[in-house]
Formats: structure tokens, sequence, C-alpha cells
């Protein structure tokens, strides 16, 4: 399996709010859609899987896509794990909290209620995703394994 399947196959792996939020942020370093980071949606998520599932990349191409993700994976998990990065996440759901109360859409405002509801246990769940992905990147990710012409 190459690299590039290898990630691919992870994040298909990942629950899928985990998938979006590894998603929005990839994105959003990668190729910058945006000027604002958002929570995440199906349209980011698509973009990042034909991005890592392009056939017929060149094996230099592929290398280097799979490091750019792994660069960009790992800042936003060291966010995660630190606690640092779910401040950003916070102050989001907050404004789709208020947003939706002022705009009296109850549907969104109680989804955004939940959300902030599950941050910790959230938090949580993330050292098991960085878990997974240093067995990951111990694997499929190495020097030798991004050398390797597929």
């Amino acid at each position: 399996m190459s690299p590039l399947e290898a990630i691919s196959r992870w994040l298909e792996s990942q629950d899928l709010d985990t998938q979006l939020e590894v998603a929005a942020y990839a994105t959003f370093l990668i190729f910058r859609q945006s000027d604002v980071l958002t929570l995440g949606g199906s349209e980011e998520l698509d973009t990042l899987q034909r991005w890592l599932t392009e056939p017929e990349l060149d094996p230099r191409a592929a290398a280097g896509r799979a490091l750019t993700f792994r660069l960009a994976f790992e800042y936003f998990a060291e966010g995660r794990i630190s606690g640092v990065g779910w401040k950003r996440t916070e102050e989001l759901e907050h404004k789709n909290l208020e947003r939706a109360k002022r705009n009296g859409k109850l549907a969104a405002a109680r989804k955004a209620q939940r959300k902030l509801q599950l941050l910790p246990s959230r938090k949580e769940h993330w050292y098991l995703v960085a878990k997974s992905w240093n067995g990951l990147a111990a694997t499929y990710l190495t020097r030798e394994a991004l050398s390797v012409v597929r």
C-alpha cells in the first residue's frame, strides 16, 4: 500500500466528525480555499480525498503530497493534543450558536449547543486519533516508505 493510500484509508477509518475536522484544517492549509477556517463540511472532505487518491501521480508528487498532508495533520493534531487548538473550535461553535439563536433556527442552535457539550469527550477522543496516526506514520510515512517508487 502506498503512503497516500494508507493516509486515505486511515482518514476513512476515522469517525465522520474527525474526518470533517481534519479535512477542514488540511484544505485550509494545503489549498487556502478560504481566508477563514471553518468547522468542515463534505466539500472539504471530498476535495481532500480526491487530492489523496488522484490516480497515476508521479512518485515524487505522491511522496510530496504524503509529506504535505503529514505536516498539515501533525500541526493540527498537536493543537488538539495540547489543547490550544480547541479554543478556535469552541469560538466557532459559540458563534454558530449565537447566529442560530439570533436567526431563530432552533435545530441549528441545538446542534451547536450539543457540539459544545461534547467538546470534553472530543478532546479525549483525539488522543486515540493521534495514537492511530502515529502507528500509520511509523509504518507508511517513513523515509524508506516514501522513497519506494510505486
